[in-house]
């Protein structure tokens, strides 16, 4: 199946993206009540600030005494500086408020991400889901700093404005406010709808961008062992290429938008000295009035010229939220039940009773009524054609897929009766390609026990023929081992992972081709730790190399999501045209006999 974005074709309104960002406000609601306060005073004393300047003028205008000269402009300074102090306090408040709001934001969606099943990350880019979190992270910076700091802050300073100048001039305030209505829904349709959508576009360019360089690197080394670095060159140009073309369009509808706010911020400045200019002529205002109205159209001015661009940035932060939106409703496709209680593995009998599995979006089920009973202790061998379910049962044991129909029970407990947590607690897994963390190899071999001891490790990786070849190292136990294990050679990986699966010690273990990546001599130095490990515990072993398996207690045959034989491996190589014997026949200890011409 083809990866695809975690961003939805089906975008979010913006009421979705506030109540998205407004739930992370209010885990801090004494903070976010104060801001909001702080932000109410603030602007309340800054356009107070025009009339304290016109009492100041009209007092030396009319030659009014020292002391109250200096009373004016003592109110006047003593406003401004407590407006300066008061907007420096929520600042501080504010940076604290908006570090925890990213601080949980990172927290949810990592802990989301672990929530989710297999399905979700076979069908989902790692880049995008890395690009979706950071964005995330920035973005809701720019939304709430837009919403607190900027348009709640604009709209106060409009109310206030012109609630004050409708004390000096009641019909040039009415004016205003219908321009300033005029401008404001002009501002906004010329950024939602002209401006917005090239924003848009420009977002859903990024994220296939990020995902296209992530795709890219991750298999460098493919593109180096195919030689085909100009092709990928290629391909990347033009990823560059139409994002760069995107983010013209955006720049370009952006900067015209900008253009059409300042010719409607000509107007307001038109309207207020206009009007203050008829009501002087008129005799119904003096010179102190003319300089409230300066100072009142500067206060108006920062605010309102920045309209547009703060619903721009608004936008842009709203459509590049939706895909972290998206990531977070985002239902697991194996969610435990409300009532779901612990497993507790006392044998590690498996049972599966009637089992019918289709993988998402395939046509045709893998298993239609497969029923199998596994003892608790019973080595389990799984052999078969590529496709035929082997991988699929043991996907299914750990509850990374749920059945359609039939029940999966472990020691009597159904697997959907039990969380995850649990289960996979259970369960120790030797992949065919291990996946190992950048951290150091005793950190990697301890992931199963992380309280285990440094002699636990080392015993662990003795039965692993792993310890030698560490302690060579000279960072020893210590070493990082790089991005998914690239610094180790696979088989030097397998035996990690088998060190790890020892030392986890659970009652259920799991080898999918556990020595695939060992050569001959490695293979033969860890049977007898894989068959030491192996005893007394339940057991499930996926094979190509029958090598691995001759001593298992009993071997299932899978075909075509059916089990056709099973038995030991005496009793399946006695079986004339047998499928088991057939596989036997053309290897020899294991390993396919050359033909010779």
């Amino acid at each position: 199946m083809k990866p695809v974005s975690t961003r939805r074709k089906a975008g979010y309104t913006f009421t979705d993206v506030f109540k998205f960002s407004a739930r992370y406000w209010l885990q801090q609601p004494r903070r976010f009540g104060v801001i909001l306060g702080m932000i109410a005073l603030s602007t309340f004393i800054e356009t107070n600030l025009p009339g304290l300047l016109s009492s100041f003028i009209e007092t030396i205008r009319v030659h009014g005494p020292a002391e109250k000269i200096w009373f004016a402009l003592g109110m006047f300074l003593l406003a401004y500086f407590s407006y300066t102090i008061v907007f420096i306090l929520m600042a501080r408040i504010y940076n604290v408020f908006e570090n925890n709001v990213f601080n949980e934001l990172l927290n949810d969606a990592f802990k989301h991400i672990e929530s989710l099943s297999e399905q979700y990350f076979v069908n989902t880019f790692t880049g995008s889901m890395i690009t979706t979190i950071k964005r995330g992270r920035d973005r809701i910076e720019t939304f709430e700093d837009v919403v607190l700091l900027d348009l709640y802050q604009t709209t106060l300073v409009i109310i206030s404005s012109v609630i004050l100048l409708a004390m000096r001039m009641p019909l040039l305030a009415l004016v205003l406010s219908a321009y300033l209505i005029v401008l404001i829904v002009a501002s906004m349709t010329v950024v939602l709808k002209y401006a917005g959508p090239a924003q848009e576009a420009f977002a859903n360019a990024q994220d296939r961008f990020g995902a296209h360089l992530a795709d890219s690197i991750t298999g460098i080394v493919t593109t180096k062992s195919y030689a085909q670095e100009p092709m990928e060159i290629a391909r990347f140009a033009e990823e560059t290429s139409s994002l760069r073309h995107l983010n013209l369009q955006a720049y370009l509808r952006g900067n015209t938008a900008g253009f059409i706010q300042r010719l409607l911020m000509g107007g307001l400045l038109a309207i207020l000295l206009g009007g203050g200019t008829w009501y002087y002529m008129a005799g119904h205002a003096t010179i102190d009035d003319m300089a409230y109205l300066v100072l009142a159209y500067t206060i108006l001015l920062s605010y309102i010229r920045h309209v547009g661009e703060h619903v721009k940035r608004l936008l842009t932060a709203s459509y590049d939220m939706h895909a972290i939106i998206a990531l977070m409703r985002e239902e697991p496709a194996v969610a435990d039940k409300k009532d779901a209680k612990p497993l507790v593995v006392s044998r590690g009998e498996i049972c599966f009773d009637n089992i019918t599995f289709t993988y998402p979006n395939k046509p045709d089920p893998v298993f239609q009524n497969l029923s199998i009973k596994i003892k608790a202790g019973e080595r389990i061998a799984l052999v078969g054609d590529s496709g035929g379910g082997k991988t699929t049962f043991v996907r299914l044991l750990q509850r990374l897929y749920d059945a359609e129909h039939g029940r999966i029970t472990i020691d009597g407990e159904a697997l959907t009766d039990v969380t995850q947590h649990s289960l996979r607690s259970s369960i120790a897994v030797v992949p065919q390609d291990p996946i190992l963390f950048h951290r150091s190899i005793r950190d990697n071999i301890a992931y199963g026990r992380p309280e285990a001891t440094m002699e636990e490790i080392r015993v662990a990786a003795r039965q692993a023929n792993i310890d030698e070849f560490v302690l060579s190292l000279p960072a020893g136990y210590d070493t990082l081992v790089g991005e998914r294990g690239i610094k180790l050679s696979g088989g030097e990986r397998q035996r990690v992972a088998i060190a790890r699966a020892i030392l986890a010690d659970r009652k259920i273990l799991i080898l999918d081709e556990a020595t695939s990546s060992l050569d001959s001599v490695s293979e033969r130095a860890i049977q007898s730790a894989i068959h030491t490990v192996t005893h007394g515990r339940t057991s499930i072993m996926i094979a190509h190399r029958l090598s691995t398996i001759r001593d298992a207690d009993r071997i299932l045959v899978f075909h075509k999501g059916r089990i056709v034989e099973e038995g030991t491996h005496d009793d399946l190589t006695a079986r004339a045209n047998g499928i088991y014997a057939s596989f036997f026949a053309i290897q020899s200890d294991g390993f396919l006999v050359e033909s010779k011409a």
